[in-house]
């Protein structure tokens, strides 16, 4: 919370009629916004900061002052104008004048609008007091209000894009499987599921999971930040095989070789529909229907990296990790 200061300015200025718009709908002052010392108090203390290119809304609280210094008791003020909004917000204010009560009542302004250039952006609020003269309100000279109120304009956070990668996607069971994010964008939170695994859901960045039971299993990461969150899902990623050959029961005996590659890379399987590539992006950089249970496909194009590779049977779906030198 912020005192209300006001001073005269520098430019002494008299204000016959408010410059300000009355809100509609009107704004709801904060209840728990408290006089703590005379004089006068406005809430929040700090405003919440805006995004560029994103609609901002925030309501400020305002206790009116009893009295400034230099001068006696105040009957009323009347907000004039809320000087220094960034570019394309704007504001109204709860009523034209807000009357000092004992108790004292609560008013407010409100600050709407779609901030365009990030910044940091000082506030100037202009009011006019009036004293009372044996009962009346006699206007005053316009005065300035020295709280410093501030919005700051931040840059626009892209939301993440959501990526990672396994310690190893075939193992026995009971062996520890650890799990990197790779998203970008700089994510926040992280909310993982392991299709069977243990723990079946995680909210660390890098989890470790088990699987007790052997099987082919799906992943799902969501990687959130304030810009947003995005999912990926990764079908069969996860192989657990205790030498009982269910890689070749449940992927048709699918083979993705060689692995590392730089030219080219084959992809074997029993009744093959489709091969999709992705890279650590999700980004799909290969996808093709294929027309053999044999395709030799050319990676020649492809940078240096990590990709998954995502083959379709007529019985089932798996993804392979391959790496590209």
């Amino acid at each position: 919370m912020k005192k209300i200061y006001l001073v005269i300015s520098v430019v002494m200025m008299f204000s016959l009629t408010s410059l300000a718009q009355i809100c509609n709908p009107p704004c709801t002052p904060d209840v728990s916004c408290i006089e703590v010392e005379n004089p006068g108090q406005i809430c929040p203390e700090v405003l919440p900061p805006a995004t560029v290119n994103v609609y901002y809304d925030e309501t400020v609280t305002v206790i009116p002052p009893a009295e400034y210094s230099g001068l006696p008791v105040i009957y009323q003020i009347r907000i004039d104008d809320v000087q220094g909004l960034p570019e394309g917000m704007t504001w109204c204010k709860s009523q034209e004048m807000f009357v000092v009560t004992s108790p004292y009542t609560r008013y407010c302004c409100h600050i709407t609008g779609t901030a365009t250039e990030i910044g940091e952006y000082p506030l100037t609020l202009l009011i006019t007091p009036y004293l009372n003269a044996f009962g009346y309100p006699v206007e005053q000279a316009q005065m300035t209000d020295d709280t410093s109120l501030m919005i700051i304009v931040l840059p626009q956070i892209d939301p993440p894009v959501a990526n990672f990668t396994a310690s190893t996607t075939t193992a026995e069971t009971g062996v520890n499987i650890n799990f990197t994010d790779l998203s970008t964008n700089s994510p926040t939170a992280w909310a993982w599921t392991f299709e069977g695994g243990n723990p079946p859901t995680s909210s660390n960045q890098n989890p470790t999971v088990q699987w007790s039971v052997e099987g082919v299993y799906d992943v799902s990461l969501t990687a959130i930040n304030d810009g947003g969150e995005n999912t990926l899902n990764m079908t069969n990623y996860i192989t657990i095989d205790n030498g009982t050959n269910i890689l070749e029961e449940i992927s048709g005996d699918i083979k993705v070789y060689p692995n590392p590659a730089s030219s080219e890379i084959i992809v074997e399987a029993k009744d093959l529909v489709s091969v999709t590539i992705v890279d650590i992006l999700g980004k799909v950089v290969y996808s093709a229907d294929a027309k053999s249970e044999k395709e030799v496909i050319n990676i020649s194009n492809l940078n240096k990296a990590n990709y998954f590779v995502k083959i379709k049977t007529s019985s089932t779906e798996i993804t392979k990790s391959i790496t590209i030198k």
